[in-house]
C-alpha cells in the first residue's frame, strides 16, 4: 500500500466539481445494481429492505444481544430495538433466551432470513462482478486501493 500522507484534503462542504461528480455517480451506480436484480429475487424480498438485509448480516445465527446488534449496525439502542421489532414482525428475526443466562435476550435471524440473505448475497456478488468486469485490471487495482483507503477510518 502506498503512503497516503500527502493526500488532497477537501473540506466537507466543498462544492468542487469532483465532489459533485461523485455525488451524481453514486445513485446511478446504485440504480444499475438494483435494476439488475432478478425479478424472482425481488419478489422473494417483498418488503424487506436492503437496510434490513444489511442488519441481518451482522446477526450471528446463534443471536446477539440488542447492545451487540446496535453496535454492529452502528445505530442507537432505541433505533436497534425499532429495527429488530420490524424484522421480527416480518419473520426475519426472533428473540431467544440466552442458554447461558436466561435473563439475557438474544436477537437471532430466522431460517427464512438466512436463506433470503444467502440468495441476496449471491446476487450481490454476481452483480458486483459484472460491474467490476467493466474495468481493466489496472483500473480495478486502483479502485480496490481507493476503497481500502476510504474505509480505513471513520470521518470523525
Amino acid at each position: 500500500m502506498k503512503d497516503h500522507t500527502s493526500r488532497v484534503r477537501l473540506p466537507p462542504d466543498a462544492p468542487g466539481p469532483l465532489v459533485e461528480q461523485l455525488m451524481q455517480i453514486q445513485p446511478k451506480l446504485q440504480r444499475v445494481l438494483e435494476t439488475s436484480m432478478p425479478p424472482a429475487l425481488r419478489e422473494r424480498l417483498g418488503s424487506v429492505t436492503v437496510h434490513q438485509l444489511g442488519a441481518l448480516g451482522f446477526l450471528p445465527p446463534t443471536g446477539a444481544t440488542m447492545r451487540q446488534f446496535a453496535e454492529a449496525v452502528g445505530i442507537s439502542g432505541a433505533a436497534a430495538t425499532a429495527l429488530a421489532d420490524r424484522m421480527i414482525k416480518q419473520g426475519l428475526a426472533e428473540r431467544r433466551s440466552d442458554p447461558g443466562d436466561r435473563r439475557t435476550v438474544l436477537l437471532a435471524p430466522t431460517e427464512q432470513a438466512l436463506k433470503l440473505l444467502s440468495a441476496f448475497r449471491v446476487w450481490q456478488r454476481e452483480a458486483m462482478a459484472v460491474v467490476l468486469g467493466r474495468l481493466e485490471p489496472a483500473q480495478l487495482a486502483i479502485f480496490a486501493e481507493v476503497l481500502t483507503v476510504l474505509s480505513e477510518q471513520p470521518l470523525v
